[in-house]
């Protein structure tokens, strides 16, 4: 039964590309955050032009969705004309929202738009509720809290301020406190607070003697080496009850670098639970059923995270930790056949005849079908095949007609 007064958060959804942010909506999006091609914390990834931001946001508020975009990049001293320009070719796109964490953006938007809605960005590490009411006064409307805060001293933020608090539900974990890390840009010369992290925390890592090269020594006997840093990636899936409970605006999912099967298989989980949730059925069986889902997804070991462990101990015991890949992704919808009337399938990784394909679909259970056929679609010609390979075009006769977003998986 629907429960019309209990709070759900809005599901914010990373969008790296417009291909992606349709899969991100498809799949159940409240809000997609993007970048442009400046000033954002993901400057690596492909990002959007601005013809592209105008599209994104015309496509998203169409299906109801709002848009924010990224801004939160540190600003130096000679980029602030730089910036003054970017935001004037962009202040005619009437994004829903600006994500920044840089004080001279908060100020300049005003010079662009008005009343626009500012959001704090994680970027800034806002943990107490005096920094909340300060940024407020500012002319914020809403924070994304530090994850290394506590549940309880979450829950007293939210009490002792009036502006919506979001937090991060899913993704990356950094070592460093909430993004300010210097590691990065210590050994790959890429600095993580402009949008260009190498990750270098999740590298392997040996200790070896000085004068004896390639002689490694591990640091914790493993005869894996050594993972000195090696995140784990945060899920709070479990915790949704409680945080909405506690009056959260916005669960965030992390990922703007993600493919369209993360994007799907992680936001088809958090939009079934926020349902589940808004209808009372979020039980234990429920819990545990998209736990299983999200764990079909790639995805380094979980953690509940700073917010509801009891000690840390988990954060620190980093041997074993690497990436969990229990499912394949092996095909996307790419269009349909006229001489079949079914759909084309991209195929991102090799599959056979025999094999059992999982199909995800947006609000749909996922269903399994076994394959007993590969058409292979190649210049205008068609032939079956036992094996279908990566960036083949094929039909597949079993699995029948099919959303224009499902993906397809197989179980390793």
């Amino acid at each position: 039964m629907v429960n019309d007064n209990k709070n759900i958060p809005e599901l914010l959804v990373p969008a790296g590309n417009l291909k992606i942010l349709e899969y991100a909506v498809a799949y159940g999006a409240d809000a997609v955050y993007m970048g442009g091609k400046e000033f954002n914390l993901r400057s690596l990834g492909d990002n959007f032009s601005r013809d592209e931001l105008e599209k994104a946001v015309s496509y998203c508020h169409k299906k109801n969705v709002k848009t924010y975009i990224t801004l939160n990049s540190i600003i130096f001293e000679n980029e602030i004309k730089k910036l003054i320009e970017y935001l004037n070719t962009i202040s005619n796109i009437q994004f829903d929202g600006f994500i920044i964490s840089d004080p001279a953006v908060l100020k300049l938007l005003n010079n662009f738009y008005k009343k626009p809605n500012i959001h704090i960005s994680t970027q800034v590490n806002v943990t107490n509720s005096m920094s909340v009411n300060l940024y407020k006064e500012l002319g914020a409307k809403r924070i994304n809290i530090a994850r290394e805060i506590k549940f309880n001293d979450l829950k007293e933020i939210i009490k002792k301020t009036d502006i919506e608090i979001e937090i991060f539900v899913h993704g990356a974990l950094c070592i460093s406190y909430s993004g300010r890390c210097m590691l990065s840009k210590y050994m790959a010369g890429r600095d993580a607070n402009r949008g260009e992290c190498a990750h270098s925390c999740r590298w392997k890592y040996y200790l070896m003697e000085e004068e004896r090269p390639n002689l490694f020594f591990n640091i914790i006997q493993d005869n894996k080496g050594t993972f000195i840093y090696n995140s784990r990636d945060l899920c709070l899936l479990d915790k949704l009850d409680l945080l909405a409970d506690a009056g959260v605006s916005a669960f965030k999912i992390e990922g703007r670098m993600k493919t369209e099967s993360y994007i799907a298989q992680t936001v088809w989980a958090y939009r079934k639970a926020l349902d589940y949730i808004k209808n009372d059925e979020f039980d234990k069986d429920k819990k545990a059923f998209l736990m299983n889902e999200l764990n079909k997804c790639s995805h380094r070991n979980y953690t509940s995270g700073f917010m509801f462990l009891n000690n840390y101990k988990e954060l620190e015991d980093n041997e074993g930790v690497g990436y969990i890949k229990n499912y394949r992704f092996v095909g996307l919808y790419n269009g349909k056949s006229e001489k079949y009337g079914l759909p084309l399938v991209l195929v991102k990784n090799q599959f056979k005849t025999g094999e059992n394909i999982e199909i995800l679909e947006p609000q749909k259970l996922p269903k399994e079908v076994r394959i007993r056929e590969i058409i292979i679609i190649k210049n205008n010609t068609d032939f079956t095949s036992g094996t279908a390979n990566p960036n083949d075009t094929v039909v597949l006769r079993d699995v029948g007609d099919i959303n224009p977003y499902a993906i397809l998986r197989i179980k390793e």
